[in-house]
């Protein structure tokens, strides 16, 4: 882990959940901050609890899933500090459903923040860390979702493998260019997050059409109501976040929080070596 004291941390998503956490523990490392979020009113909140920390930072409201936002928060970043040490690609939403019945508009809203913004991420930010020719790293954001198999979330799932798979070729190819650059991704399991309200942040255009008799469907209820219980009951965000830097620290790859879907990346990984057909499990 390097040390932090007068260097510059980038983070998406950063006005509440995992973001916000990250932002507060960097700025005790003695960081200064680049708060990104698409989330206005408690980027604001967010804005105010740091400056009374007496916090060095700026904030920008922005869309990971638009290129444009992610290239004039890198530009701003950048233009502001100079550098950056850490950039956390961490923005993320979610929605469970039928894979068949979701819509569209469903898929369009999840791949563009959880893959289009890791990617736009990657494009905006990498290249110019690379050029720093100092000791950096980016952390992708996936989850646990990212490395096991599940059918009540395709679409949150599918997006974190990519992520997952996205990081890994990322570091590979750093490794091959022997650049000063790490990447890492933090695979989280259920945590106290906000992330069971991601529809808060929905676009307009991305919208579902409120007469489409699957979201008042028994199915749709009882996949996106597991969310809804489960992300409330996760664990504390200060033992996540503690969990992410101890990681860090350990120059652990995948950043993971909990051990308890351990068997089921096994099984995952078993099924695919002897050619075995995924199992439902009620």
């Amino acid at each position: 882990m390097i040390d932090l004291k007068g260097r510059t941390v980038a983070i998406t998503g950063a006005a509440s959940g995992l973001g916000m956490g990250m932002a507060k523990r960097c700025h005790k490392l003695g960081a200064k901050l680049a708060l990104a979020d698409i989330e206005a009113p408690a980027l604001a909140a967010l804005e105010e609890e740091l400056k009374a920390m007496g916090a060095d930072f700026f904030t920008m409201v922005m869309d990971v899933s638009k290129y444009e936002d992610m290239q004039a928060f890198a530009d701003k970043t950048f233009a502001t500090y100079g550098e950056v040490a850490l950039f956390f690609n961490n923005a993320g939403v979610e929605i469970s459903g039928c894979v068949w019945e979701l819509s569209i508009k469903d898929w369009q809203w999840v791949y563009g923040v959880n893959v289009f913004g890791v990617i736009h991420g990657i494009k905006c930010f990498v290249p110019r860390m690379i050029k720093q020719e100092k000791e950096s790293i980016i952390i992708n954001t996936a989850s646990m979702a990212g490395l096991i198999s599940g059918s009540f979330s395709p679409i949150y799932l599918s997006g974190k493998h990519a992520v997952v798979t996205i990081t890994e070729s990322l570091e590979l190819q750093l490794q091959e260019k022997k650049s000063k650059v790490k990447a890492f991704v933090f695979c989280p399991g259920y945590v106290k997050t906000r992330l069971h309200e991601s529809h808060r942040n929905r676009p307009p255009e991305l919208q579902n059409d409120p007469n489409d008799p699957y979201y008042q469907s028994e199915d749709y209820k009882k996949k996106q109501g597991m969310m809804q219980y489960a992300v409330p009951h996760g664990i504390e965000l200060e033992q996540a976040i503690d969990m992410l830097f101890e990681a860090l620290e350990k120059d652990q790859f995948y950043a993971q929080t909990t051990s308890q879907a351990r068997p089921r990346i096994e099984q995952r990984f078993r099924n695919i070596l002897e050619n075995k057909r995924p199992q439902f499990g009620g």
